[in-house]
Protein backbone atom coordinates (compact mmCIF):
# COMPACT_ATOMS: atom_id res chain seq x y z
CA UNK A 1 0.00 0.00 0.00
CA UNK A 2 2.67 2.44 1.21
CA UNK A 3 4.49 1.40 -2.86
CA UNK A 4 1.23 2.52 -4.42
CA UNK A 5 1.16 5.51 -2.52
CA UNK A 6 4.69 6.47 -3.48
CA UNK A 7 4.11 4.81 -7.32
CA UNK A 8 1.50 7.33 -7.77
CA UNK A 9 1.91 10.69 -6.10
CA UNK A 10 -0.74 10.67 -3.71
CA UNK A 11 0.58 13.01 -1.64
CA UNK A 12 1.86 15.22 -4.54
CA UNK A 13 -1.83 15.19 -6.09
CA UNK A 14 -3.42 16.47 -2.87
CA UNK A 15 -1.25 19.08 -2.16
CA UNK A 16 -1.74 20.54 -5.79
CA UNK A 17 -5.26 20.04 -5.54
CA UNK A 18 -5.62 21.39 -2.02
CA UNK A 19 -3.31 25.17 -2.98
CA UNK A 20 -5.39 24.95 -6.40
CA UNK A 21 -8.86 25.23 -4.56
CA UNK A 22 -7.72 27.80 -2.21
CA UNK A 23 -6.49 29.90 -4.82
CA UNK A 24 -9.46 29.99 -6.26
CA UNK A 25 -11.69 32.78 -4.22
CA UNK A 26 -8.54 34.91 -4.71
CA UNK A 27 -8.87 34.64 -8.58
CA UNK A 28 -12.26 34.85 -8.81
CA UNK A 29 -12.65 38.24 -10.86
CA UNK A 30 -9.69 37.58 -13.16
CA UNK A 31 -10.17 36.18 -17.10
CA UNK A 32 -8.61 34.42 -19.65
CA UNK A 33 -8.66 36.51 -22.78
CA UNK A 34 -10.26 34.12 -25.35
CA UNK A 35 -12.49 35.31 -27.58
CA UNK A 36 -16.11 34.19 -28.01
CA UNK A 37 -16.69 33.13 -32.26
CA UNK A 38 -19.89 32.86 -32.08
CA UNK A 39 -21.28 36.42 -30.56
CA UNK A 40 -17.84 38.67 -31.44
CA UNK A 41 -17.15 39.58 -27.62
CA UNK A 42 -13.90 39.09 -25.36
CA UNK A 43 -15.40 38.93 -22.27
CA UNK A 44 -13.14 35.60 -21.34
CA UNK A 45 -13.45 33.12 -19.16
CA UNK A 46 -12.74 32.90 -15.24
CA UNK A 47 -9.77 31.60 -14.67
CA UNK A 48 -11.44 30.25 -11.04
CA UNK A 49 -12.79 27.80 -13.37
CA UNK A 50 -10.25 26.92 -15.28
CA UNK A 51 -7.37 26.66 -12.51
CA UNK A 52 -9.22 22.97 -11.41
CA UNK A 53 -8.13 21.78 -14.93
CA UNK A 54 -4.22 21.58 -12.92
CA UNK A 55 -4.88 19.45 -10.65
CA UNK A 56 -7.27 17.14 -12.74
CA UNK A 57 -4.44 16.85 -14.94
CA UNK A 58 -1.92 16.05 -12.27
CA UNK A 59 -4.27 13.36 -10.88
CA UNK A 60 -4.52 11.61 -13.92
CA UNK A 61 -0.99 11.53 -14.55
CA UNK A 62 -0.08 10.06 -11.49
CA UNK A 63 -2.92 7.87 -11.49
CA UNK A 64 -1.81 6.23 -14.97
CA UNK A 65 2.13 6.65 -13.82
CA UNK A 66 2.45 3.40 -13.54
CA UNK A 67 2.73 0.87 -16.78
CA UNK A 68 -1.10 -0.68 -17.37
CA UNK A 69 0.92 -3.77 -17.46
CA UNK A 70 1.63 -4.04 -13.79
CA UNK A 71 -1.38 -2.53 -12.88
CA UNK A 72 -3.35 -5.54 -14.78
CA UNK A 73 -0.99 -8.65 -13.43
CA UNK A 74 -1.17 -7.11 -9.91
CA UNK A 75 -2.01 -9.29 -6.89
CA UNK A 76 -3.12 -6.07 -4.85
CA UNK A 77 -6.68 -4.58 -5.53
CA UNK A 78 -5.44 -1.72 -7.92
CA UNK A 79 -8.92 -1.33 -9.21
CA UNK A 80 -9.78 -0.71 -5.10
CA UNK A 81 -6.82 2.13 -4.81
CA UNK A 82 -7.66 3.64 -7.98
CA UNK A 83 -11.90 4.10 -7.17
CA UNK A 84 -10.73 5.36 -3.72
CA UNK A 85 -7.90 7.93 -5.15
CA UNK A 86 -10.59 9.57 -7.20
CA UNK A 87 -13.23 9.64 -4.97
CA UNK A 88 -11.00 10.86 -2.31
CA UNK A 89 -9.87 13.87 -4.58
CA UNK A 90 -13.50 14.34 -5.78
CA UNK A 91 -14.74 14.63 -2.12
CA UNK A 92 -11.52 16.74 -0.67
CA UNK A 93 -13.10 19.59 -4.02
CA UNK A 94 -16.01 19.34 -2.82
CA UNK A 95 -15.26 20.19 0.86
CA UNK A 96 -12.98 22.68 0.47
CA UNK A 97 -15.23 24.16 -2.24
CA UNK A 98 -18.27 24.72 0.36
CA UNK A 99 -15.58 25.97 2.91
CA UNK A 100 -13.88 28.40 0.52
CA UNK A 101 -17.73 29.41 -0.79
CA UNK A 102 -18.89 30.17 2.95
CA UNK A 103 -15.68 31.87 3.80
CA UNK A 104 -15.51 34.13 0.45
CA UNK A 105 -19.53 34.71 0.60
CA UNK A 106 -19.26 33.64 -3.19
CA UNK A 107 -20.21 30.91 -5.30
CA UNK A 108 -17.41 30.43 -7.54
CA UNK A 109 -15.70 27.73 -5.10
CA UNK A 110 -18.11 25.32 -6.01
CA UNK A 111 -18.34 25.94 -9.55
CA UNK A 112 -14.83 25.29 -9.18
CA UNK A 113 -14.64 22.09 -7.24
CA UNK A 114 -18.01 21.02 -10.09
CA UNK A 115 -15.64 21.72 -12.78
CA UNK A 116 -12.47 19.88 -11.37
CA UNK A 117 -15.03 16.91 -10.91
CA UNK A 118 -15.91 17.04 -15.03
CA UNK A 119 -12.54 17.72 -15.47
CA UNK A 120 -11.13 14.28 -14.04
CA UNK A 121 -14.15 12.67 -15.64
CA UNK A 122 -13.54 13.85 -19.28
CA UNK A 123 -9.99 12.87 -18.57
CA UNK A 124 -10.96 9.53 -17.43
CA UNK A 125 -13.12 8.81 -20.26
CA UNK A 126 -10.30 10.10 -23.05
CA UNK A 127 -7.81 7.73 -21.39
CA UNK A 128 -10.01 4.94 -22.12
CA UNK A 129 -11.12 5.59 -25.64
CA UNK A 130 -8.24 7.29 -27.16
CA UNK A 131 -5.01 6.15 -24.53
CA UNK A 132 -3.38 8.19 -22.36
CA UNK A 133 -1.60 10.79 -24.02
CA UNK A 134 -4.63 12.02 -25.15
CA UNK A 135 -6.36 12.56 -21.63
CA UNK A 136 -4.58 15.80 -20.62
CA UNK A 137 -5.02 17.55 -23.91
CA UNK A 138 -8.66 16.97 -23.39
CA UNK A 139 -9.06 18.37 -20.21
CA UNK A 140 -7.30 21.13 -21.68
CA UNK A 141 -9.41 21.69 -24.67
CA UNK A 142 -12.56 21.70 -23.03
CA UNK A 143 -12.41 25.21 -21.12
CA UNK A 144 -10.89 26.77 -24.35
CA UNK A 145 -14.04 25.15 -26.75
CA UNK A 146 -16.28 26.26 -24.04
CA UNK A 147 -15.14 29.60 -24.14
CA UNK A 148 -14.30 29.40 -27.89
CA UNK A 149 -17.77 27.88 -29.43
CA UNK A 150 -19.80 28.03 -25.92
CA UNK A 151 -21.48 31.36 -25.52
CA UNK A 152 -24.94 31.95 -26.83
CA UNK A 153 -26.91 35.23 -27.72
CA UNK A 154 -26.52 37.56 -24.83
CA UNK A 155 -23.14 35.95 -23.39
CA UNK A 156 -25.43 33.06 -21.96
CA UNK A 157 -23.40 29.62 -22.50
CA UNK A 158 -24.85 26.54 -23.99
CA UNK A 159 -26.48 23.58 -22.09
CA UNK A 160 -23.51 21.59 -23.19
CA UNK A 161 -20.82 24.17 -21.67
CA UNK A 162 -21.30 23.11 -18.20
CA UNK A 163 -18.01 24.51 -17.03
CA UNK A 164 -18.79 28.18 -17.53
CA UNK A 165 -22.53 27.93 -15.75
CA UNK A 166 -23.38 29.15 -12.51
CA UNK A 167 -22.61 26.85 -9.34
CA UNK A 168 -26.27 26.05 -8.72
CA UNK A 169 -26.96 24.96 -12.05
CA UNK A 170 -28.37 21.91 -11.95
CA UNK A 171 -27.40 21.02 -15.29
CA UNK A 172 -23.93 21.57 -14.92
CA UNK A 173 -24.20 19.45 -11.94
CA UNK A 174 -25.13 16.52 -13.47
CA UNK A 175 -23.10 16.41 -16.62
CA UNK A 176 -20.10 16.73 -14.00
CA UNK A 177 -21.43 14.01 -12.19
CA UNK A 178 -22.01 11.68 -14.93
CA UNK A 179 -19.00 12.48 -16.49
CA UNK A 180 -17.05 11.33 -13.10
CA UNK A 181 -19.26 8.35 -12.87
CA UNK A 182 -18.62 7.23 -16.35
CA UNK A 183 -14.42 7.73 -15.92
CA UNK A 184 -14.41 5.88 -12.81
CA UNK A 185 -16.02 2.65 -14.22
CA UNK A 186 -14.03 3.22 -17.39
CA UNK A 187 -11.04 3.01 -15.25
CA UNK A 188 -11.79 0.45 -12.67
CA UNK A 189 -14.58 -1.67 -13.90
CA UNK A 190 -13.60 -2.01 -17.77
CA UNK A 191 -9.76 -2.22 -17.42
CA UNK A 192 -9.46 -6.45 -18.06
CA UNK A 193 -7.06 -8.21 -16.05
CA UNK A 194 -4.48 -10.20 -17.71
CA UNK A 195 -2.02 -13.08 -16.93
CA UNK A 196 1.60 -12.61 -16.61
CA UNK A 197 2.52 -14.47 -20.09
CA UNK A 198 -0.14 -12.38 -21.70
CA UNK A 199 0.65 -9.02 -20.43
CA UNK A 200 4.83 -9.28 -21.10
CA UNK A 201 5.82 -6.84 -23.91
CA UNK A 202 6.02 -8.91 -27.44
CA UNK A 203 9.91 -10.39 -27.61
CA UNK A 204 10.29 -10.70 -24.11
CA UNK A 205 11.31 -14.08 -22.40
CA UNK A 206 9.73 -14.93 -19.39
CA UNK A 207 12.15 -15.94 -16.37
CA UNK A 208 12.79 -19.18 -16.71
CA UNK A 209 12.64 -21.31 -13.17
CA UNK A 210 15.99 -22.36 -11.81
CA UNK A 211 16.96 -26.11 -12.24
CA UNK A 212 17.59 -28.49 -9.56
CA UNK A 213 20.99 -30.57 -9.86
CA UNK A 214 19.45 -34.31 -9.32
CA UNK A 215 20.65 -35.84 -5.72
CA UNK A 216 23.71 -38.47 -6.24
CA UNK A 217 22.25 -41.94 -4.86
CA UNK A 218 23.77 -43.41 -1.71
CA UNK A 219 26.64 -45.36 -2.09
CA UNK A 220 25.67 -48.66 -0.45
CA UNK A 221 28.22 -49.40 2.37
CA UNK A 222 29.74 -52.48 0.79
CA UNK A 223 30.68 -50.60 -1.85
CA UNK A 224 32.54 -47.98 -0.42
CA UNK A 225 36.14 -48.40 -0.89
CA UNK A 226 38.64 -49.27 1.68
CA UNK A 227 41.97 -47.63 2.39
CA UNK A 228 44.91 -49.99 0.95
CA UNK A 229 42.46 -51.89 -1.43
Amino acid sequence: MNWWHRAHLTRLTAAVLIAAMLLVPLLGGSRLPLPSLLTGTHAGVPVALVLPAVPAVLTLHALHRVPQVYDSTAVRPVARYQAAMLTAAALLATLIGLGAACAADSPVPLAAARNLLGYLGTGLVAHRLAGPRYAPPAVALVPVLCALVGLGPGGRPFPWTWPLHEAASPVAAAAALLLLAAGIAATTLLTPRRSASRASPPGARLPMPPRRRPHAAPCPADEVPRRGE
